[in-house]
């Protein structure tokens, strides 16, 4: 009793083995309980942020979906099919040409998956959130719905994750619908989307230059193709037209610049035949400089294209109409 009395006084061996341990356990379980807490904190947090689930409400009834509605990078996306048959349209999965045609009253909606550009009767617009294919079905975001379909009233309550539709008053009972392009309306619908890029907000300030990109990015098979851009002189001037990705020794081009009349021309083709062209990033850069105040449409009658494969047949094209503002320094 004495000698363990002993072992245990303050300085001796036994006490300092037992003031450690006693510091250390101390320090572990402030360590375990602090782990603990943080794990807890992140936890609440990845709970609070998750989005809630997605429903949507066509005319007052939930629609039922083999795939159900999901979020992608924050934006709710929907699963075209179930939503365009339920108010009416005809969808049509074209495998060779992995597209999507949708026919409705008075409409034909042509989309591809992963391109942002799509067109209703022949009318290119461009959706924020390209369409994607999930486990067999199509997805695509409010933008689309509310443009292609005609949706009377399309409102996203957030908060509930439920997308209201109003179609009850849009449907034209007993009304036939489209057929399917065939002959010359496939010039029409089944065409090659040209897409158009200007600066932020299509807007740029006198005395700013600026780069205007005409691309098609997801058109294969572009052999050789011909840019005339008409524009107004005395609002932009052009300083050089070109294509970045452009191949010496595979390729052949031609450009000519008037700032006097206001042209620009660009012309590119490949040398020899090819079987497989892959999609171009671009077509041409156009290097321009705002000159005054005003407007600069980039429209059918502005902005022509031609495109052909390997075979010097054209290729239907439908351009992504904008209009570029020049406005004075602030």
């Amino acid at each position: 009793m004495e000698k363990n009395r002993q072992v245990l006084q303050k300085g001796g061996p036994g006490f300092s083995r037992f003031y450690m341990l006693r510091k250390n356990s101390g320090k572990i379980i402030f360590i375990f309980l602090l782990l603990v807490a943080l794990f807890l904190s992140v936890a609440h947090t990845q709970v609070l942020a998750r989005p809630p689930l997605v429903a949507v409400h066509l005319d007052g009834v939930a629609l039922q979906f083999d795939v159900l509605p999901r979020f992608q990078q924050g934006t709710p996306m929907f699963p075209l099919r179930k939503i365009f048959e339920e108010i009416g349209y005809a969808v049509t999965w074209e495998a060779e040409a992995k597209r999507v045609v949708l026919r409705g009253s008075g409409r034909v909606v042509v989309l591809y998956p992963q391109n942002p550009l799509y067109s209703v009767n022949g009318v290119v617009y461009r959706t924020s959130s390209p369409p994607f294919i999930e486990r067999g079905r199509l997805l695509v975001g409010m933008d689309f719905l509310q443009e292609s379909a005609g949706i009377k009233e399309l409102v996203w309550n957030e908060q509930e994750g439920i997308l209201h539709l109003e179609y009850r008053n849009g449907r034209e009972d007993n009304k036939e619908l489209p057929h399917l392009p065939d002959g010359d309306d496939k010039k029409k619908y089944y065409v090659n989307f040209v897409e158009v890029l200007l600066p932020p907000g299509n807007r740029t300030q006198v005395g700013e230059s600026f780069d205007i990109v005409i691309a098609a990015p997801f058109v294969k098979g572009i052999y050789s193709y011909e840019i005339r851009f008409f524009y107004n002189p005395e609002v932009i001037k052009i300083k050089d037209i070109k294509n970045p990705s452009y191949k010496l020794q595979e390729e052949f081009y031609m450009k000519r610049i008037n700032n006097r009349e206001g042209m620009v021309e660009y012309t590119q083709t490949w040398l020899g035949y090819l079987e497989e062209i892959p999609p171009r990033s671009h077509l041409v850069v156009i290097e321009a400089i705002a000159f005054r105040e005003g407007a600069v449409p980039f429209l059918e009658g502005t902005l022509k294209i031609k495109l052909l494969d390997n075979k010097a047949n054209y290729m239907p094209v439908a351009l992504e109409e904008k209009t570029l503002y020049t406005g004075s320094p602030r």
